[in-house]
């Protein structure tokens, strides 16, 4: 059975109250209203396996990336909280689960990448570094929408394997990538003539 969660100032003074925090204290605590979530009962401690690496964080927004706990590879079977948003599911990380947290007990990422159990995993993406500060756009000119932004050293999963490529004619080459919340765009490998190689092929996590 599907049910709307208790309202999210309950659910802060539990928790506050059960870490030992006052409800004067709780009142001086920054507090988000998270709209959209739900409580699936039937899936709570259900088995789901990641059909690809998949990246963890804290919050249901999936960013940005100080709020990024970790990648888990493809293949890894995680236990449903049974809590949900929009695209997102949340998944238990006890006991350091896979070294992500020692101290985070749960976490979120995109629905897309989860599927059945004992399921085979699907090809594995190919996986780039990120140079530079990377823009990923949503088509291959400089001037298009900015759908998210990779920072120099950030691990970059591509849509396909073998990766999506476009030369829009200037010299220069993209990339197609899957980003955190599940959709593509497009992000620069080496710029105009080759000047500035924005993404270089590593191994996958």
């Amino acid at each position: 059975m599907t049910k709307p969660l208790r309202p999210l100032a309950v659910v802060l003074v539990t928790a506050a109250i059960a870490c030992g925090l006052s409800p004067t204290a709780l009142a001086q605590i920054p507090r988000a209203i998270i709209q959209g979530l739900q409580e699936n009962q039937g899936l709570i401690r259900q088995c789901r396996q990641l059909n690809q690496a998949a990246e963890v964080f804290d919050n249901t927004s999936l960013g940005p990336v100080t709020n990024r706990l970790g990648t888990l590879p493809g293949g890894t079977q995680v236990r449903l909280t049974g809590v949900l948003a929009q695209g997102r599911a949340q998944i238990f990380l006890g006991n350091n689960f896979n070294g992500l947290s020692s101290v985070q007990p749960m976490g979120w990422i995109s629905a897309s990448f989860l599927g059945p159990c004992g399921s085979p995993p699907q090809a594995v993406r190919a996986c780039f570094r990120a140079n530079v500060r990377l823009p990923v756009r949503a088509t291959t000119t400089n001037n298009a929408a900015i759908l998210a932004n990779y920072n120099a050293g950030d691990t970059i999963y591509t849509s396909a394997n073998p990766p999506r490529r476009r030369a829009p004619g200037d010299g220069s080459t993209w990339l197609e990538v899957t980003i955190f919340d599940g959709s593509t765009g497009w992000v620069v490998e080496t710029s105009a003539n080759g000047q500035v190689i924005g993404a270089s092929a590593v191994p996958c996590p």
